[in-house]
């Protein structure tokens, strides 16, 4: 059962991830209603929330204050490996960046 949000979301063209600004009340609803858990994204000051679907693609709720976004990623990072590189390579560039200088400037610390 999906919340007409939720609907609306996953009713977007292929273009789009649907997103959708959410208020703060149905923010609270999707969360109690147990499909969501608790997840990571950015912004990082924000909670995250996904709600893994049968095709393993997700709802991404980012919570930020009174209000909210809710849009549909493709690849769910919490399926597997697998999608964990399809969701950093298409749809999280910006924390793929992050995460690789970071893991640059670990290497060379460990070299020294």
């Amino acid at each position: 059962m999906y919340h007409p949000v939720e609907c609306a979301v996953l009713g977007h063209d292929r273009a789009s991830n649907g997103e959708r600004v959410v208020t703060r009340d149905e923010a609270d609803i999707l969360v109690a209603s147990g499909f969501y858990r608790q997840s990571a994204g950015f912004p990082y000051g924000a909670t995250h929330f996904r709600r893994p679907l049968q095709d393993r693609s997700c709802l991404h709720l980012v919570v930020d204050g009174e209000s909210g976004r809710l849009h549909h990623d493709a690849f769910d990072p919490h399926a597997g490996p697998f999608a964990l590189c399809m969701h950093l390579t298409h749809e999280a560039k910006s924390e793929t960046v992050a995460y690789c200088a970071v893991a640059w400037n670990l290497l060379r610390l460990l070299a020294r």
